[in-house]
C-alpha cells in the first residue's frame, strides 16, 4: 500500500479546454483539437494548434501515396472533381476537420492577443499566408489572458 505521501506529484496537470496547454503532446493535442471542434472562445498553445495542422496538411498526402502504390495513379487529388476513393477520403477528411482547424486558428489567435479576424489574411494571396504563419508561429502573450473563457 502507498500512501499519498509517496507518490510522486503530477507534473502535467491539464488546463480546461479552453485554456493553452504550452508543450502538449500530439495525442493530447489530437483529443483537445477534437473536443474543441467549435470553440472559437478562449485559447490555444502552438502545440496545440501545430499538430493537428501537421496531420491536417500530411492526410492527404499519405493518401495520394496509398493510391499511387496500389493503383500507379501518381495524378494529384482533386476534390473539386470527385473520381474515385482517394478523393472520397480526401474530400471527407476536409470537411470533417474545417471547423476544428478554424476553431483552433481562431484561439491560437487568441494567444497571441489577437483577435481571430487576423485569420481574414488568407484572403491575400502568398503575403497573407506568409503573415498568418508567421502569427500563428509567434509566442504566447499574456495579454492574450483577455479572451479566456469566463472562470
Amino acid at each position: 500500500m502507498t500512501s499519498d505521501a509517496n507518490r510522486a506529484p503530477n507534473r502535467h496537470i491539464e488546463p480546461p479546454l479552453g485554456l493553452p496547454y504550452p508543450g502538449a503532446s500530439f495525442t493530447v493535442a489530437a483529443r483537445r483539437f477534437v473536443q474543441n471542434y467549435a470553440r472559437f472562445s478562449g485559447r490555444a498553445s502552438r502545440s496545440e494548434f501545430w499538430w493537428p495542422t501537421l496531420v491536417v496538411v500530411l492526410a492527404p498526402i499519405l493518401v495520394q501515396m496509398v493510391r499511387g502504390l496500389a493503383t500507379g495513379d501518381w495524378r494529384p487529388i482533386d476534390t473539386r472533381v470527385v473520381q474515385g476513393p482517394a478523393e472520397i477520403v480526401v474530400l471527407a477528411f476536409s470537411l470533417v476537420t474545417l471547423l476544428p482547424l478554424l476553431a483552433v486558428t481562431w484561439r491560437r489567435l487568441h494567444d497571441t492577443n489577437r483577435t481571430g479576424m487576423w485569420f481574414f489574411l488568407i484572403m491575400i494571396p502568398v503575403l497573407g499566408w506568409i503573415a498568418l504563419a508567421i502569427l500563428l508561429s509567434t509566442r504566447s502573450e499574456r495579454d492574450g489572458e483577455r479572451f479566456d473563457p469566463s472562470r
